[in-house]
């Protein structure tokens, strides 16, 4: 069983989730077109990736977003290279395959991201 928690407990957890959604927004200089839903995944799958040494393919980046046809999920990731959030890198010896890697530029601003959001999280509960 769960406990029951109190109006202003959810109250101060409902805050630190608008917290964290503004946080992204204002991370991405209220970038439009970088919505939580569809780059969270992307980006953050990719950066946990390479923090633990094994960067994601292409593929695997496409299959680890939750919405999207491939095109779109393909079109995500050219436009997070593109605009220099990701780089694209041949992997293997053969170089068939292609990993996605967050930039340093990526890295910063989803440490800073983490780093204050996590500090709202703490100071909620």
């Amino acid at each position: 069983m769960s406990e029951t928690q109190s109006n202003e407990e959810l109250i101060a957890w409902a805050q630190t989730l608008e917290g964290y959604a503004r946080d992204w927004d204002e991370t991405f200089d209220k970038r439009p077109g970088y919505f939580t839903q569809e780059f969270w995944y992307l980006l953050v799958g990719c950066m946990i990736a390479d923090w633990r040494g094994k960067p994601m393919t292409v593929s695997a980046a496409c299959q680890f977003m939750k919405s999207g046809s491939s095109r779109t999920r393909e079109e995500r990731i050219k436009r997070a290279v593109s605009d220099g959030f990701l780089s694209k890198e041949k992997a293997g010896d053969d170089g068939r395959a292609a990993i996605v890697r967050p930039t340093p530029r990526l890295e910063a601003m989803m440490r800073g991201h983490l780093e204050r959001t996590l500090k709202m999280v703490r100071e909620a509960v």
